[in-house]
């Protein structure tokens, strides 16, 4: 079986349906401009959009260090070993243990219907299958994905980011903690890795880089928290200038988020965005606007919330990203969730307990 044409013709999903219904194997190349993509079919089911004749291209490399599974230093030594061995990536990630099987049939999964959803925005371009089952590659791991099951998923993708480029039509857009906000306690993996990188200086473009999600991911998560009233779009700009992005190990799904300058940081702007909502209700902010001195560098709109508040919403927040209450105020500290000075000054003034289920604050 042999295909050719152009797009404008027979449209991309047209084609994959055929292939799918007549379980065919071979690769389908697309060319649109100067882009190039393929997508090896085996018995009509997607194996691979890898190339092995083109590794200088290979959409699984970029993808796998955008998504946090390996650093820049770890891509250049495996690209070095694969170069001196002619040996295949996959086998190279997974002799040299830079990812378990399971991550990395995971991660390819991902990567393809990645892939497919961004040729499916494709307007023009030319088609080409060739029915040769020969060409099928064969890795040290594999992965045979539903053709249509990729298909609707990556057609909802479309409609579903159509809807949520019209809430976030930049992605300079800065987005903030909402006042008195409470994130929900059955947040999905995305939202939990996104939610602590909203903190009203970030613009959305930065808190895609340090998430480690593909873009639809990230807009998907923000605008659910958007919609549940957890965050809201600042109404001032972002930052002349963004403190650059650090290099960071690899993502584990598995892991517990760890304390850290970047999710102190977070939790901090957090805090402080609730002074925003408590400012505007001045029987509730009169004491802490008398008593509080603000500093230098904050705006006016966050510059006034006492410690209390900031535990607050520290525990809060902690309690939404583990699931229990810390059993003592120093965790918070030691985990980065707050600075050790604002803990050894609230814990002077009250007495915290906690079972992990909820705590209480009496007064010393």
């Amino acid at each position: 079986m042999a295909l050719q044409g152009n797009l404008d013709d027979f449209s991309l999903p047209e084609i994959l349906q055929l292939i799918a219904v007549q379980q065919k194997s071979g690769v389908l190349k697309l060319t649109s401009g100067d882009d190039v993509a393929v997508i090896f079919f085996e018995a009509g089911k997607v194996v691979s959009t890898r190339d092995r004749r083109r590794n200088t291209k290979d959409p699984l490399k970029p993808f796998l260090v955008k998504t946090g599974h390996l650093t820049e230093p770890q891509l250049r030594q495996v690209e070095t070993i694969e170069a001196e061995s002619r040996r295949e990536m996959t086998d190279i990630l997974l002799s040299g243990n830079y990812l378990t099987s399971e991550q990395l049939t995971r991660a390819l999964e991902e990567q393809v219907q990645d892939t497919l959803h961004q040729l499916l925005t494709w307007k023009t371009g030319a088609y080409h299958f060739s029915g040769d089952s020969r060409t099928v590659p064969k890795f040290a791991v594999n992965v045979r994905l539903n053709t249509e099951g990729l298909l609707m998923e990556s057609m909802r993708r479309i409609d579903e980011m159509a809807r949520y480029r019209d809430t976030f039509p930049s992605a300079a857009m800065v987005l903030r903690p909402k006042a008195l906000g409470v994130p929900p306690k059955d947040m999905t993996e995305a939202e939990r890795r996104i939610l602590p990188l909203v903190d009203g200086l970030r613009p959305i473009r930065d808190v895609m880089a340090l998430s480690k999600l593909v873009e639809f991911e990230v807009y998907e998560a923000l605008h659910h928290l958007l919609e549940l009233g957890v965050v809201e779009i600042s109404l001032s700009a972002a930052p002349a200038k963004v403190a650059p992005i650090q290099a960071t190990g690899p993502m584990r799904t598995s892991a517990r988020p760890k304390g850290g300058l970047a999710l102190a940081l977070g939790v901090l702007v957090l805090a402080l965005s609730l002074g925003l909502g408590l400012y505007g209700a001045p029987a509730l902010l009169a004491p802490v606007a008398r008593s509080a001195t603000p500093p230098e560098w904050a705006p006016p709109e966050i510059a006034y919330v006492d410690d209390a508040s900031r535990v607050t919403l520290a525990l809060e927040t902690f309690h939404a990203m583990r699931g229990t209450y810390p059993h003592n105020l120093s965790v918070l500290s030691a985990e980065g969730f707050l600075p050790e000075a604002v803990v050894r000054s609230v814990s002077k003034r009250a007495v915290y307990r906690s079972d992990g289920k909820t705590y209480t604050r009496t007064p010393r």
